[in-house]
């Protein structure tokens, strides 16, 4: 995912969890924002209770190309992406799963 896409400044991330618009299930909480961007950008929020650095990283990484793969079907939102404990036990096709379920449930896709 290009930078641009994404969020960085930790200002990005407390606006973005100002807003209070939120879902998630067993393995993911989205958070939503609107931006002015005219693109989406998401962030990224593994804590230290998923597990280690290589848990960790994992888990990342597969968040990052879930949410790669919904970038064309978003609108204009920042979003922050905050895997659950469980999330570690769980392939990629669970977590995208879990992705594209709270997307829709937030309401933040294209028609």
């Amino acid at each position: 995912m290009k930078s641009g896409f994404r969020l960085r400044r930790s200002a990005e991330f407390q606006r973005v969890r100002a807003e209070r618009r939120a879902v998630g299930d067993s393995l993911l909480r989205v958070q939503a924002c609107p931006n002015q961007l005219g693109h989406p950008r998401f962030g990224i929020a593994v804590g230290r209770r998923l597990g280690g650095a290589v848990v960790r990283n994992l888990v990342r990484r597969r968040l990052r190309a879930a949410a790669a793969a919904e970038l064309a079907s978003l609108l204009p939102f920042d979003l922050v992406l905050i895997p659950a404990p469980a999330a570690a036990a769980h392939p990629y096709r669970d977590l995208a799963g879990s992705l594209q379920r709270n997307l829709d449930r937030l309401g933040v896709r294209a028609t």
